[in-house]
């Protein structure tokens, strides 16, 4: 009688810890699912795009950074589209250059009516495309990149230090910088 008590209490035990656990880990997967579309929804694609097992994941925790930070929906293994506002466009590992990867396999120019900044000089590394006139936080852009203001003609873009001061208004578009240091912007407008 005592062992089956026993038997029943372990039990009891073992399942309110595995209903408890799909409880707590239930809403956390839905959310990166519905906000990244996880790792196997793009696992095809980055197969498709010549990435390794590892190479893919390196992607899609890149990708995730940039959801955590910008919001937006992951729409394919490298991109994410901010609604209404621009898309990010993730440099796969091992390239220099951000690309479609429903395109053929060459860098992305930035669009007409777009400012276009990049995580890397030359136009490198990961490309942001904003084409809403709102003001845009940037996360974690201590280093170096580079921007493209391909919009209207004479439309500048202006970048503000931490406290929304300009620090910098471009020359109107079409204007470019191969090299410029993002470590003092945290906020831009692209207009």
């Amino acid at each position: 009688m005592a062992l089956r008590k026993l038997t029943a209490s372990v039990f009891a035990v073992l399942a309110l810890i595995a209903a408890t656990a799909i409880v707590l880990t239930g809403p956390a997967t839905a959310a990166t699912s519905a906000a990244g579309g996880g790792q196997g929804r793009f696992a095809a694609q980055a197969k498709q795009a010549g990435l390794t097992g590892a190479e893919a994941k390196q992607l899609q925790t890149s990708v995730d950074g940039y959801l955590a930070t910008q919001g937006g929906t992951q729409v394919a293994a490298n991109k994410i589209v901010l609604p209404g506002k621009g898309e990010i466009v993730v440099a796969l590992p091992g390239e220099r250059q951000a690309r479609d990867l429903t395109g053929a396999k060459t860098a992305r120019a930035c669009p007409y009516e777009n400012f276009c900044m990049y995580t890397g000089t030359n136009y490198t590394g990961t490309q942001f495309n904003l084409w809403r006139c709102q003001t845009y936080d940037l996360s974690n852009w201590n280093y170096p990149g580079s921007w493209i203001n391909n919009q209207t003609p004479g439309t500048r873009a202006r970048f503000l230090d931490r406290n929304y001061n300009t620090i910098y208004t471009t020359p109107g578009a079409y204007s470019y910088s191969s090299y410029y240091n993002w470590a003092p912007v945290w906020h831009v407008i692209p207009c």
